[in-house]
């Protein structure tokens, strides 16, 4: 662009500063030059004097960044006159800018003008002369001075002086260039070197984060092992195996010989023979369909192996046939898988052979009275059939179980107990956490006045075991009437070395207690100094063990009452959280104190004492008498400390105060305080009131006798405690070992000494005392399970060698031989046993079924079925009515299943009052009782019509319709009124079997709206007290496991094969971790009982703060003892009432065999859409419950389903296992059936086969064996095959693992019909109601984009597949709903704060108004909070919103964001003009 333009007549949106301003006014003749794409400038301006070049380049690159330029270049242009030399440096700096070579070069240059020629002398040689000269420097700075000044002049470089000077300069700094290249070159390359390991180490742990662990083959004692026990007979790992008689399985007949540890499978070559046990199979078929790829686990129990092979269909009998606890030999070879690396055994032949179990072959057998399985908490590993199973081995004539805290083991224990109908006698009991809280703080037969004298002492030792520690320092204090009077201090001489821990907490060192008192001595000093005053201390039982002890070494008397001060405190200081000496100095304010010095602590203590006495005497309590009536009146168990109890059940009665015992200490007494973890405790007072019908024993280690010894209480007090007990327990020394690392013991003898002396304990009081293994596995090489249990629990001590196993009578005589033959035999054998023979054989569960009473049941029952019978078919009731319904009645009545009818009739009745449908789950519908009672809307009887006006009716028996819905609509030919249909052709035999007898079991959905009313309305019935939520326990699943192992090897930096993580994953797989509630089940006890008569209760995942009570025992224990409903939540009944609220309709009225409903179930077309606006679906089912997801979408397609049977069929096979893929699927692709044919439910598998002319029974025998994937029998395949069964229907239920019911498949079916009605014919308010109900993953913000938004993250979701998170996912998926409802038409309107709900989203004129808690991170709480504050006030400002509401900052900033606040001022401030 050209023009005799100012500066700013272009470029006015520049604002310089005054000085560049001024500047750019100088200039004229201004001309302009311009390119776009990229934009490049240049401005050429002169000017009559001579102009700051600085400040030109700062004013273009100004411009440059205003006007976003690639370049913006001011060309300036000076009068010949105002050329100067001085100026040539600018001309220089210009140079370097266009492209010149002149810096460095032009340092110390020199210039010389002689009116032609501007000579540049440069201090470079030729070489760097001619350098400059090559880039054409010379014509540039010529043609500069040209166009800048109009001076015309030749440019000359030449060499300058120094040059030489120069030249050595750069020689030696181009020589130090190259030193420095060549070192930075060694560096780079280390560098480099050390990145690329990095890197590879980097590729290799993404790869494998266990690439630098040692590899072993397994963690296990016996990994490795290989023993020759006889010519047939090896032991191998952990597992021994005989192989004198091998039975083919697979291959060739092989000699086994010289087998091979597992241990040493990955380095052999060619063919090897292993033993081991079958943990795992697994089959999966190739894509092809034709192959099945076998993957068998085996162990010898400490290493593992994956056998790998690769079979045709027809050959996978024997896989099949192949169990877990399978022995085997195998001869194979050894491989490395290709994908995983990992070795597997291509087998060439496999053998069966048995294994030689432990026994026990004494000729006369000890009893385990202290064992735990794996419901004792993450602790134990044994399972309840083991233990029975090795007891009756072993030949021993009865066990204990007694896990922790609870008896959750006994229903499992029991059910094995029968199942091997043995009559080995189970000794019920549990291992208690016991309070004594009846104990004293104040000890002693004497107790002074509170201004009597008493002595405040504390002790230092060498460490903490009385018994082979010595004192080094004891400091004390006299007190009289709230004053200290006087004071003792010496040190002790320990006549060893302080260890340097003690040295350290104490600053006490042995150049302090050289020449000090010995023993002896300091105690005689101390003992002058107190005497027969009570002795006051903190935690009183350490440091009055230790006098003790030292007294009874130096044969001194000691019988001074004391006082614990830690006791005291727990009374007189109930706030505070601890009752350390440190945190009641903080609390009392009394200052700085030296901790860890006796003559310290005991000052301080004396301090706290008397304040702690004052404190007392203003609460009326004056004397020690009065403290000790006052402290066991206000103790609380949970503060107290948990000692361990077995507690074992002689009889009935006794088994209910266990369970009376265990549902206290978890309702009332769980907890825990300080460092003790939380645990349900059972008091010494509660025990006593409940005491009849148990033994009590004195446990392990941690209980209050072992304690008290270790204690060093006085052999009295020992005495006292060791009486409350029916049995003493010792156990062997590597249980109590730790106790020696732990210091607290000196070595195995003083261990020995202390079972001695329990021994010798319970011959004084005539107390039988018994050896327990207090066993948490059954083999030595089982103690790296638990070792993972309690490493995953985070115990610092998981490590430690702790073989608690359960032992054979001779190792446990062997085991205790040291207290001497006799003694052995009857601790280990004779006492254990009269234990076992005080208690009866009783069952944990008692046989029978005890339904509650509900006065009138039967009648009622009878009568409102024949009622509704006669008001639907007439009084002459048709035959095939009658019939069922006589039949089933009968069989109800007969076996006492009215009352369970009757409890469902009601809650239906009470939902529907509260204005809820209640939908049936389960094989409920396959009982016509149940319809005609009105707790099913599944009609099973066979397809038919019937009139509502004269009951005319018209069935259908030739099996030439699946389902009544599927009768086209006719006029009843009696009366002329529209026939009803219905009937769905279901046999009771699969609800209450084949006889009638099987226990009901009914499942009701209701509203989550009403769920919780439901229970209510259920404790109402049947009375408080009667009532229980079903408890549950879950144990530790397949993946968890695998996780707690994996964790274990990787802190242990170890890597072994996953084949025997796998294995070792079986191993812990089920062991208890928590327990919860069912999320409906109800347990109804009789009136006549109480629930301690079937089962203890607790509160769920052992929450005391839960106000849910649930039964102790899994409620599938109890399914068939007493009255279990299962009263689930579920959101369809809740979408039937949103839809008839929002439509003023019923969805009782749904015409079910609407054609155009069907028609949604194969195209979009009843939706007025095509596939390509809903991403492609053919479908539009999103949001119909069975039938919305993506795989239930392409089961449709590919079954084209035409009727409400078909939709039957198709739920029956998706809700079960390989009944579709791999099965129907296949044979409709095949052509062989269409979906009507297929086997789809359990029920149509029975009446198939009757239809086929097969006997009843045998047909329900085929059925319930195909539907439990058990499969079919020789004889039963040739029985069908004589009826004409075709190929493939024997072949399709031979492939079925589970099947589902037809009455359930046809209630959610009957669902999904009428929600499809409602989307097609009410479609706003569908979408309203559906995503008030299951809003999962809605959020305002993306559907407020409206549908191009929609899409763009639904692609986005789509595209991360696996990737995306599980609220992705549910988000995708209720935007796919979304995005047909807006492809439909349907608008969303964005939040209001005037109009929207809290959660529901409202019909709006033909709209939809998006609630407050559809905008993300607006939760539930906040949106409640806005509803009440729009409720009670005005609302002007968002001042005013945040005041009434309490809402944060965030929301309010969200709120404004989606323009909810807009109208809003943000205060309620204003002015006035």
């Amino acid at each position: 662009m050209q023009g005799d333009k100012k500066f700013f007549d272009v470029f006015a949106r520049y604002k310089p500063s005054a000085e560049k301003r001024a500047l750019l006014e100088r200039g004229h003749s201004a001309r302009f030059r311009y390119s776009k794409d990229p934009m490049r400038v240049e401005v050429d301006l002169s000017f009559d004097s001579h102009e700051d070049a600085e400040l030109i380049y700062e004013i273009e690159d100004e411009c440059k960044a205003l006007y976003s330029a690639e370049s913006f270049k001011i060309l300036p242009h000076f009068t010949p006159e105002c050329f100067d030399m001085k100026y040539f440096d600018e001309v220089v700096l210009e140079a370097s800018l266009c492209g010149a070579v002149t810096n460095g070069f032009f340092s110390g240059a020199s210039y010389f003008d002689d009116g032609e020629t501007i000579t540049i002398s440069i201090p470079f040689c030729d070489a760097g002369v001619d350098f400059v000269r090559c880039a054409n420097t010379e014509a540039i700075l010529s043609n500069i001075l040209s166009s800048r000044y109009g001076v015309c002049r030749s440019i000359s470089v030449v060499c300058g002086a120094g040059a030489e000077k120069r030249r050595l300069e750069i020689e030696k700094k181009r020589e130090m260039k190259l030193a420095d290249a060549e070192r930075e070159s060694r560096e780079r390359f280390v560098a480099e070197r050390e990145r690329m390991a990095k890197e590879r180490e980097e590729q290799q742990r993404a790869q494998d984060p266990t690439y630098d662990f040692e590899a072993k083959a397994g963690i296990s004692s016996a990994t490795g092992t290989a023993e020759v026990i006889g010519e047939t007979i090896y032991r191998m790992g952990a597992t021994t195996y005989d192989f004198a008689n091998p039975q083919p399985i697979f291959g060739d007949d092989f000699v086994v010989a010289n087998p091979t540890p597992l241990s040493d499978a990955p380095k052999t070559k060619g063919r090897e023979i292993f033993l081991a046990t079958v943990f795992d199979v697994a089959m999966k078929e190739t894509r092809a369909g034709d192959k099945t790829n076998c993957t068998i686990g085996v162990s010898d129990g400490a290493s593992a192996i994956y056998v790998k092979k690769t079979l045709p269909n027809e050959e996978l009998d024997w896989v099949k046939s192949l169990k877990a606890g399978t022995h085997v030999a195998i001869l194979g070879r050894v491989q490395t898988d290709k994908f995983d690396n990992e070795p597997f055994l291509s087998p060439i032949a496999i053998r069966k052979i048995s294994t030689v179990l432990r026994t026990d072959d004494a000729a006369e057998k000890r009893v385990e009275l202290h064992l735990h399985t794996n419901m004792s908490q993450m602790d134990a590993i044994i399972t309840p059939a083991d233990l029975v199973s090795t007891a009756i081995r072993w030949g021993h004539k009865a066990i204990a179980v007694t896990d922790h805290g609870n008896v959750q083991a006994f229903p499992e224990v029991m059910l094995a107990l029968e199942k091997s109908k043995s009559d080995l006698k189970i000794l019920y009991g549990t291992e208690a956490y016991f309070v004594n809280d009846t104990a004293k703080c104040i000890f002693g037969r004497n107790y002074p006045a509170f201004s009597d004298e008493m002595v405040v002492f504390d002790i230092e030792t060498t460490g903490l075991s009385n018994r082979t520690c010595k004192i080094i320092e004891i400091g004390a204090v006299k007190i009289k009437a709230g004053k200290v009077i006087d004071k003792f201090n010496i040190f002790v001489d320990p006549e060893c070395p302080i260890p340097e821990e003690i040295t350290r907490l104490t600053s006490i060192t042995d150049k302090d207690v050289s020449g000090a008192p010995k023993e002896r001595e300091a105690l005689e000093l101390f003992f002058a100094f107190a005497g027969e005053c009570m002795l006051i201390a903190h935690n009183a039982n350490f440091d009055i063990g230790f006098i003790r002890v030292a007294a009874e070494r130096q044969g001194m008397p000691f019988n001074n009452s004391y006082l614990d001060t830690v006791g005291l405190s727990r009374y007189v200081n109930p706030e505070l959280k601890n009752h350390k000496l440190d945190t009641i100095v903080e609390y009392y304010n009394i200052g700085e104190f030296h901790h860890h010095r006796a003559s310290d602590d005991a000052e301080v203590l004396a301090l706290i004492f008397i304040e702690m006495l004052n404190r007392l005497k203003k609460e009326g309590i004056l004397n020690f008498e009065s403290t000790i009536s006052a402290m066991s009146e206000s103790v609380d168990p949970i503060k107290l400390s948990a000692y361990h109890m077995i507690i074992l059940a002689k009889n009935a009665e006794g088994l209910k105060n266990l369970y009376k015992l265990i549902s206290y200490s978890y309702l009332n007494y769980y907890g825990g305080f300080g460092r003790q973890k939380k645990v349900p405790r059972i008091p010494k007072t509660v025990l006593e009131q409940h005491r009849e019908g148990l033994i009590i024993g004195s446990a392990c280690v941690s209980g209050e006798l072992y304690n008290a010894i270790l204690d060093g209480k006085k052999a009295e007090e020992i005495e006292e405690i060791a009486e409350f007990y029916d049995y003493l327990e010792i156990q062997p020394l590597c249980n109590n070992r730790f106790l020696i690392d732990e210091g607290k013991v000196a070595d195995e003898e003083a261990l020995r000494d202390i079972n001695r002396r329990i021994l010798a304990l319970g011959k004084k009081l005539g107390k039988p005392v018994c050896a327990t293994c207090d066993a948490h596995f059954l083999e030595k090489e089982d103690e790296i399970y638990r070792r993972i249990l309690l490493a995953g629990m985070k115990f610092k001590d998981a490590d430690k060698d702790e073989p608690i196993y359960l032992r054979t009578t001779s190792e446990m005589l062997e085991e205790f031989s040291y207290l001497g033959e006799e003694d052995a035999y009857e601790v280990v054998i004779s006492a254990p046993n009269r234990i076992a023979d005080m208690c009866q054989k009783i069952r944990p569960i008692p046989e029978g079924r005890y339904e509650p009473d509900l006065p009138g049941a039967k009648e009622e029952l009878v009568n409102s079925c024949w009622e509704r019978a006669r008001a639907w078919y007439g009084d002459d009731i048709p035959d095939i009515v009658k019939n069922r319904l006589d039949k089933e009645l009968t069989s109800i009545i007969n076996n006492g299943f009215a009352v369970l009818y009757m409890i469902a009739v009601k809650l239906v009745a009470y939902s529907e009052s509260l204005g809820y449908q209640v939908g049936s789950r389960g094989s409920v519908g396959s009982s016509f009782v149940a319809t005609m009672s009105g707790i099913s809307e599944v009609n099973p009887l066979p397809p038919h019509y019937r009139c509502p006006k004269c009951r005319y009716s018209e069935f259908f028996t030739d099996g030439s319709v699946g389902s009544g819905f599927d009768l086209p609509d006719k006029v009843c030919p009696v009366c002329g009124e529209m026939l009803y249909q219905d009937g769905h052709d279901i046999p009771f035999e699969t609800f209450l079997g084949f006889y009638g007898d099987k226990s009901p079991d009914i499942d009701l959905n209701f509203s989550g709206d009403v769920q919780g009313r439901v229970h209510k309305y259920t404790e109402e019935l049947f009375g408080e007290g009667h009532v229980f939520r079903a408890g549950t326990i879950t144990g530790l699943a397949d993946k968890t496991a695998w996780g707690y192992i994996s964790k274990y090897l990787e802190d242990k930096r170890i890597k072994i094969p996953k084949a025997q993580i796998g294995y070792m994953s079986t191993r812990i797989m089920g062991i208890k971790k928590t327990t919860g509630q069912h999320p409906g089940g109800i347990i109804v006890v009789p009136n006549e009982y109480d629930i301690y008569d079937f089962t203890p209760v607790q509160h769920p995942a052992d929450d005391p703060k839960a106000d849910t009570v649930t039964t102790h025992f899994q409620f599938s224990y109890l399914h068939d003892t007493i009255l279990k409903l299962d009263e689930l939540g579920h959101d369809i009944p809740t979408k039937y009432k949103m839809l008839e609220k929002y439509t003023n309709t019923s969805v009782l009225d749904v015409k079910m065999n609407d054609k155009t409903i069907y028609e949604l179930f194969s195209s979009t077309k009843p939706l007025g859409i095509t596939p390509e606006q809903i991403g492609g679906s053919q479908l539009a089912t999103f949001g119909i419950p069975e039938f919305g997801t993506r795989f239930l979408q392409q089961v449709l397609v590919e079954a084209k389903p035409k009727n409400f049977a078909d939709l039957v069929q198709i739920s029956g096979l998706t809700h079960g296992t390989d009944v579709w893929l791999g099965n129907a699927q296949e044979l409709i692709k095949n052509g062989t059936c269409d979906i009507s044919e297929v086997v789809g439910t359990r029920d149509s598998i029975m009446l198939y086969l009757i239809a086929h002319g097969m006997e009843s029974k045998l047909s329900f025998d085929i059925m319930e064996s195909v539907r439990k994937g058990k499969g079919l029998r020789p004889e039963w395949e040739e029985k069908m095959l004589a009826h004409d069964v075709p190929d493939w229907y024997i072949w399709s239920c031979k492939k079925i693992k589970y099947m589902f019911p037809k009455a359930h498949a046809a209630a959610y079916v009957m669902s999904a019909i009428r929600l499809a009605w409602y989307k097609i014919y009410y479609p706003m308010e569908f979408y309203a109601a559906f995503l008030t109900v299951a809003p999962g993953g809605f959020d305002a913000e993306i559907v407020g984009r409206g549908y191009e938004g929609v899409n763009a993250v639904i692609k986005e979701l789509e595209e991360k597949g696996n990737e995306a998170t599980a609220k992705e996912h549910q988000t995708c998926q209720t935007l796919y709903l979304v995005r047909e409802a807006l492809a439909r038409g349907v608008k969303f309107l964005n939040v209001d704060l005037k109009k929207s709900d809290g959660t529901a989203f409202l019909p709006e004129n033909g709209s939809i108004r998006m609630p407050f808690n559809s905008l993300p991170g607006l939760g539930d709480t906040a949106a409640e909070k806005i509803l009440e504050a729009r409720a009670k006030y005005d609302i002007y400002s968002v001042e005013d919103l945040r005041e009434h509401t309490g809402i944060s900052k965030t929301v309010i900033e969200l709120l404004r964001r989606n323009h909810v606040l807009d109208g809003l001022s943000e205060t309620n401030q204003f002015t006035m003009f």
